[in-house]
């Protein structure tokens, strides 16, 4: 079968297609949008698509080379029957609801449970066990939606790409944690390979009510957070490994003070409700204060109107400008209308380059 195509397939969060196309439907990309439906948009490439080719988007989940649809899951194995085998698959069901919106007894994921289970059984020898992918390996993805035709995609796992299916990364929420803020941190230290670890010290900007702090504190990581609203009282008083603990400045982040902070500060945080410039702007000064220490920073930036990716550019300048040595944005799952600058300072690139 011929691995190349004239069409890629892009997964989002729902909401994102329109965004997603605003990105991407540029004269010099050479791609226009096709097909959509929520939290998946095609596009036909004017140059020739293959499992291997680039994607450089904040909003893209996952992506790679569309094989098309087919109508049922019998279809889709004639197709399989003509790739190179073994394969990972990737079996994925766009999510219904916004993280945090789903109705309560809603359960995510049966449809794509029951697509790779019935796979799997058909043609045991075509995919490789496990859903985690590899570097270098060829990737089929499955996407599955009620009343739509399966589509059909690959690409070539590497680096900067998640391992798991659809573009997530698998964490473990406890019932008591206080917000998605919890999930939000947790899918950025692996999305990014922050080396965070127990004994860290982190400044949270915009801290309440404690998601990211709670998460923080399960690690080790010792946490001020700075907000003027209130913490969930089971992280004000939990304490982690090492005696990790949470000191609430409950202050806004314009009127901390560094003399309030300690000395030494490994991590910087941001997640605060200021349109990305003033936000930006609003932690140069702490930037300034710990570069001395800094290993890295988790910079939230809330996209009131989706036209703020078309200066993304200028915020990653920005966060070149507080210290961090090669930031990358992305748009996580536990987001809503948000996406994340984050990066490792020239120490943060060294303490990693030792793990």
């Amino acid at each position: 079968m011929d691995l190349s195509s004239d069409f890629l397939f892009v997964l989002c969060q729902r909401g994102a297609e329109s965004a997603l196309k605003r990105m991407l439907c540029r004269p010099a990309l050479g791609l226009r949008s096709a097909y959509q439906r929520p939290g998946l948009v095609t596009f036909r490439s004017a140059s020739t698509v293959t499992p291997a080719t680039p994607l450089h988007t904040p909003l893209a989940r996952a992506f790679g080379m569309s094989l098309g649809s087919v109508a049922d899951l019998a279809a889709a194995q004639a197709v399989v029957a003509r790739l190179p085998a073994p394969l990972r698959l990737h079996v994925v069901e766009p999510e219904a609801f916004r993280p945090g919106e789903a109705p309560p007894l809603h359960a995510p994921g049966a449809l794509a449970q029951h697509g790779e289970q019935a796979l799997r059984a058909a043609m045991p020898n075509s995919f490789l066990p496990g859903s985690a992918a590899r570097e270098g390996e060829l990737v089929l993805s499955v996407l599955v939606a009620a009343g739509d035709p399966i589509m059909l995609g690959l690409h070539v796992h590497g680096a900067g790409r998640s391992p798991w299916p659809g573009g997530g990364y698998p964490y473990e929420l406890p019932p008591d944690a206080p917000s998605r803020a919890y999930g939000k941190i947790e899918e950025a230290i692996a999305a990014f390979q922050l080396p965070v670890r127990a004994g860290d010290r982190a400044l949270e900007l915009g801290a309440a009510p404690g998601g990211t702090a709670y998460a923080l504190l399960r690690r080790g990581v010792h946490v001020i957070g700075v907000d003027p609203g209130a913490m969930a009282p089971q992280v004000l008083s939990f304490t982690g490994p090492g005696g990790a603990a949470l000191s609430h400045l409950q202050i806004s982040m314009n009127a901390t003070r560094i003399e309030q902070l300690p000395e030494q500060l490994e991590w910087l945080l941001m997640d605060v409700h200021l349109p990305p410039q003033i936000a930006l702007r609003g932690v140069r000064r702490f930037a300034s204060a710990f570069r001395h220490s800094l290993l890295g920073a988790v910079l939230t930036l809330k996209l009131n109107d989706w036209s703020f990716v078309d200066s993304l550019p200028s915020f990653l300048q920005q966060a070149r400008e507080l210290g961090l040595c090669d930031p990358q944005a992305r748009q996580l799952p536990a987001h809503r209308q948000e996406l994340c600058i984050a990066g490792l300072t020239a120490l943060g690139e060294r303490r990693l380059a030792k793990l």
